[in-house]
């Protein structure tokens, strides 16, 4: 039988909370630019239960997965939409709070990456941080596809999720750039230099 620490159990399931706020915040459910606010606001909501839209199907169940990791719950429902031409589209449903909890778990996460730490971070919290960054990343890249076909880049709709996502390229020694365009902002990524 494993016995995990509960201080690593309470990581990952920050680590789960955080990235299932990422890939809600990169769906249409979460809207996209709008209003200013203070860095690192909140932008889950929930209507009737609904915290995302996804047209395909991993990218619900990694986030209903995420959220029962996170000690939540979810469920996902899977309904055609469309006359003529007919798609399917998958709806992940959480509990009454959960969209409160994904604004929490965000806020947090957005601080633990980008905020100038006041003292030097131990070990353990620069690994927490990396896990958050990959976990960004997983999120981004699991419902982002490219802006146009064939065009470099991911598509970011909120200049929050573009900070969290340069900042944690940093932390992976991934160089990220980001230009603003409308709809939001592209990032890309950069090759790696050629040692000379």
């Amino acid at each position: 039988m494993d016995i995990v620490p509960s201080g690593e159990r309470y990581r990952a399931s920050t680590v789960a909370a955080f990235e299932a706020a990422v890939l809600v915040r990169c769906t249409g459910v979460c809207g996209g630019g709008g209003r200013a606010r203070a860095l690192g606001g909140s932008r889950a909501r929930s209507l009737d239960g609904v915290l995302a839209e996804f047209n395909r199907g991993a990218a619900a169940e990694r986030l209903a997965e995420l959220l029962t990791a996170a000690g939540r719950t979810a469920s996902v429902h899977r309904y055609t939409a469309g006359n003529r031409h007919r798609y399917e589209i998958f709806r992940v449903f959480g509990d009454p709070g959960a969209g409160q909890f994904l604004d929490r778990a965000w806020a947090q996460g957005y601080t633990d990456l980008c905020a100038v730490p006041t003292e030097p971070r131990s070990t353990r919290q620069v690994r927490h941080s990396r896990r958050l960054a990959e976990a960004a990343w997983r999120g981004v890249l699991m419902v982002s596809g490219p802006a146009r076909s064939g065009s470099p880049g991911l598509r970011v709709a909120d200049l929050d999720t573009a900070t969290v996502l340069i900042r944690a390229g940093r932390m992976m020694a991934l160089p990220v750039r980001m230009s603003t365009r409308p709809g939001g902002q592209l990032l890309l990524v950069m090759p790696a230099v050629a040692a000379a």
